[in-house]
C-alpha cells in the first residue's frame, strides 16, 4: 500500500475531515473445524453488520467444483443471531459448529457450509432511551441509524425517522456520516439529511459537514441501511465583557466598545478560541481627570490613549532612585576628602601644617609628603627661590 495514502487516511480521522477509511468494515469467513474471531481496540466496541450461514458461493471454504452442481447460493441471516453475542463487545469467538446457528440450516445437506461475517469496529454510540432532543456538546459522540429506527417515537406520517440535535446557542453542529453496511445487501442506500433555520436542507454523505445552526433535525429514510453518525458543537461560547465595556456579536465576529468613550476593538472566533487584540476601558471619573490634564489640540488622539501605565511608572522610578543614588555617592566621595586632607595637614609639624593648610595646593602638600622624617624641608621654586628651610 502506497505511504502517503496510510498517512491520508491517518491524518483524515484525526481531523475528522475525511471519513471513507475511518472505520472499515471486515468480512470473515469461518469455514468447518474453524472458530470466528473478532478482535476490535479496548476504546471500540463491535458491531456485526451481516452474518449469513450456508453453501454460498466459491471461496476458501467452497472449492469451485460444487458450482458445477448448480446447488450453491444457499444461505440463512443470520445476522441477528451473531450480532446478540457480538455487538457491544471488543473481541468475540464463536465456533464453525455453534448450535444456533445449526439449528437455522435450511440447504441441502452434503455441501460444505461457512459462515459469512462482516463486523466494523465503532466507538461508543449515544443511547437512544427518552426519543428526546440529544444535546450537543464539544465532545465527539456517535449514533446509529439502527438505534434510531428502533425506538418508534421518532417515525413521522412518511415512515421516516427524525431527531432532534440541540447546542449551545451561537455554537455550530459539526456531524459526519458513513455507511457501515454491507454492500452486496443493500441496493437503494436512501437519503440522509438535516434541517435547520427556515427550513433549509443539506444532504449529508461521507464527508464532514458544518451547520450553521445551534438547532437542527436530522431524517433517515432508509431502515436497511445502517449509518454511523458522528456530532460535536464547535465555535466561541460568548464573551465576557470586560469591565466598563460592552459587547456585539454577531456570528463569528464581536465587537467590544468602552462605555465612557468612542474607543471599541474587534475579535474573531477562530475554532474554539477568540483571537484578535486585547484591551480595557477606564471609568467615567478618570475619563473626566484625563479630558482635564489633556490640551484640547490633543482631544483625538486621547480617545485612544490612557494614563502612565504602570510599567512607565515603575521605569522612572527605577531612573530617579539611579540618579538619586549617584548624587549621593558623588557628595560623599568629596566630603571624604576634604576630611582627609585636613586630618593629615593637622597632624604634620607646624610649619608644615603651615604650608598645607590649603588643601586646594596639591603640588606643595605632594612634594611635603616625599619628604618622609626628613627634617629638611624643600620648598617649590617659584615660593621662595630654591632656598632650604630647616625645622626644629
Amino acid at each position: 500500500m502506497d505511504l502517503s495514502a496510510i498517512m491520508l487516511d491517518t491524518v483524515c480521522f484525526s481531523l475528522f475531515i475525511c471519513y471513507t477509511h475511518a472505520f472499515q468494515v471486515t468480512t470473515v469467513q469461518t469455514c468447518s473445524d474453524e472458530v470466528f474471531q473478532a478482535r476490535c481496540l479496548f476504546s471500540q466496541k463491535i458491531l456485526v453488520t451481516q452474518c449469513r450461514y450456508g453453501h454460498i458461493e466459491v471461496s476458501r471454504c467452497v472449492d469451485d467444483i460444487f458450482a458445477s452442481l448448480g446447488s450453491l447460493g444457499c444461505y440463512v441471516n443470520v445476522t441477528e443471531l451473531v450480532g446478540a453475542k457480538c455487538n457491544g463487545k471488543y473481541r468475540c469467538d464463536i465456533p464453525w459448529n455453534d448450535p444456533e446457528i445449526v439449528a437455522t440450516q435450511s440447504c441441502k445437506k452434503g455441501l460444505p457450509m461457512y459462515i459469512d461475517t462482516s463486523y466494523v469496529c465503532i466507538p461508543d454510540t449515544y443511547d437512544v432511551q427518552d426519543c428526546g432532543t440529544i444535546s450537543v456538546n464539544r465532545q465527539m459522540h456517535y449514533l446509529l441509524s439502527k438505534d434510531v429506527w428502533d425506538h418508534h417515537c421518532f417515525y413521522d406520517l412518511e415512515q421516516k425517522v427524525n431527531v432532534d440535535f440541540s447546542a449551545e446557542p451561537n455554537l455550530k453542529i459539526k456531524m459526519y456520516v458513513q455507511d457501515i453496511s454491507d454492500t452486496q445487501a443493500v441496493t437503494n442506500d436512501g437519503e440522509i439529511y438535516v434541517t435547520y433555520d427556515d427550513g433549509e436542507r443539506l444532504s449529508l454523505h461521507e464527508e464532514s459537514s458544518e451547520i450553521e445552526s445551534s438547532h437542527l433535525t436530522l431524517t433517515f429514510t432508509n431502515k436497511h441501511v445502517i449509518k454511523l453518525i458522528g456530532f460535536q458543537a464547535t465555535g466561541c461560547d460568548d464573551m465576557a465583557a470586560p469591565v466598563y465595556a460592552w459587547v456585539s456579536r454577531e456570528g463569528d465576529m464581536a465587537t467590544v466598545g468602552c462605555y465612557h468613550s468612542e474607543y471599541e476593538w474587534k475579535m474573531s472566533c477562530i475554532g474554539s478560541k477568540w483571537i484578535g487584540p486585547r484591551s480595557n476601558c477606564t471609568d467615567k471619573k478618570q475619563d473626566i481627570i484625563k479630558s482635564i490634564s489633556t490640551p484640547e489640540t490633543t482631544a483625538p488622539y486621547a480617545k485612544n490613549t490612557h494614563f502612565l501605565t504602570t510599567d512607565i511608572l515603575f521605569a522612572l522610578i527605577i531612573g530617579l532612585t539611579v540618579l538619586l543614588c549617584a548624587i549621593v555617592i558623588t557628595i560623599g566621595y568629596v566630603c571624604l576628602k576634604r576630611s582627609k586632607y585636613t586630618y593629615e595637614a593637622k597632624s604634620a609639624p607646624y610649619e608644615m601644617a603651615t604650608m598645607m593648610s590649603d588643601p586646594s595646593n596639591t603640588a606643595t602638600w605632594q612634594k611635603a609628603k616625599l619628604q618622609g622624617n626628613n627634617d629638611t624641608l624643600i620648598l617649590p621654586v617659584n615660593s621662595l627661590q630654591g632656598q632650604t628651610l630647616q625645622l626644629r
